[in-house]
């Protein structure tokens, strides 16, 4: 039977995860880090979406910590917000999130 170690958020904040990690509720989940295909595809329309950001009057980030609640925080492929972020982590809605699923990915 699996045990699951509970980590507190502001150790999880202060720790650098290589590849970074999504925080749900005190658990470290890994994340798939993608494949060539994945990889191709967010490069693609991240750069899209930098190359247009001053005409669409937006902020283009990849791979960025994102909080999506008061114990969690997701790491979107893309993130776009139309203000500048204050701080290193996303903690308004993004305007947009991309997330690319790989094939061993779940909805």
């Amino acid at each position: 039977m699996a045990t699951t170690t509970f980590v507190p958020l502001e150790e999880y904040l202060n720790t650098v995860y290589e590849p970074d990690c999504d925080y749900v509720d005190g658990e470290v989940l890994e994340r798939n880090v993608g494949e060539t295909d994945h990889g191709g595809l967010q490069m693609t329309l991240g750069a899209w979406l930098y190359a247009r950001r001053k005409q669409l009057g937006i902020h283009v980030f990849t791979e960025t910590r994102t909080q999506v609640a008061p114990n969690r925080y997701r790491i979107p492929d893309i993130a776009v917000t139309i203000t500048r972020p204050a701080g290193r982590i996303l903690r308004e809605p993004p305007f947009l999130c991309i997330e690319i699923l790989s094939p061993e990915d779940r909805a």
